[in-house]
């Protein structure tokens, strides 16, 4: 979904943090909300890509139909990050699982069954982090 030939070299900001979380935690929901139509299946995948390529998430998560206000509110507190200026709601950060490309501040637990938690925007386990 980037534009051919544009480098997203910019870092993430913490919009963009949020917003990777959001998408991350959000994709089983957008892939049942699409009810098996092809096209809004292949809209997110192609959203997906944009964000593992580097296009900043805050972008994907408005192309998707969450747009931003102009003033936006505080983006993290204690435990939760949230995208209250995109009408999102938080998600958790805490846990030993952290985001596999380190795009987000996501965290995670392993399952009731003790299975690592996945990332949905790259399609891989979480890494288990060191604890201190």
């Amino acid at each position: 979904m980037s534009p051919v030939g544009k480098e997203w070299t910019t870092l993430p900001t913490a919009e963009d943090r949020a917003a990777a979380a959001w998408l991350c935690t959000a994709v089983p929901e957008l892939r049942a909300g699409a009810l098996g139509d092809e096209q809004v299946l292949v809209w997110i995948d192609e959203a997906l890509a944009a964000v593992r390529d580097g296009e900043p998430a805050a972008a994907v998560c408005r192309r998707l139909g969450h747009p931003s206000r102009a003033e936006p509110e505080k983006h993290s507190s204690g435990d939760l990050t949230g995208l209250g200026d995109f009408g999102l709601d938080p998600v958790l950060v805490r846990g030993d699982y952290t985001c596999p490309a380190g795009r987000c501040s996501r965290r995670a637990q392993a399952d009731a069954a003790g299975r690592e938690p996945r990332c949905q925007v790259d399609d891989a386990p979480m890494i288990l982090r060191a604890k201190p």
